[in-house]
């Protein structure tokens, strides 16, 4: 039993990993172009002030993240600010 969870465990971590893997930039440019796309829808929904702070500090994280070629973790980022600000 604890084999069986352990092994659909480690198949789920292994999909959802390929998934951000695929909606990963390929470089820098595109991450940036990324966090522009993702700061123009938000500045569009005009976000609470406290909303909007968060959604800056992430935009921050993410760039420095597109600044280091980390671009799995960029796109984790990206994926937090689109929930921050309610996208798709």
């Amino acid at each position: 039993m604890l084999k069986q969870l352990v092994v659909a465990a480690v198949l789920g971590l292994s999909a959802a990993t390929a998934a951000s893997a695929q909606d990963a930039p390929k470089s820098a440019d595109d991450c940036f172009k990324m966090s522009m796309d993702l700061f123009k829808t938000a500045d569009a929904q005009k976000l609470a002030e406290d909303k909007r702070g968060k959604v800056e500090e992430l935009l921050e994280k993410m760039e420095t993240h597109c600044d280091a070629k980390q671009f799995a973790e960029a796109a984790g980022v990206a994926k937090d600010v689109k929930a921050a600000i309610g996208a798709k």
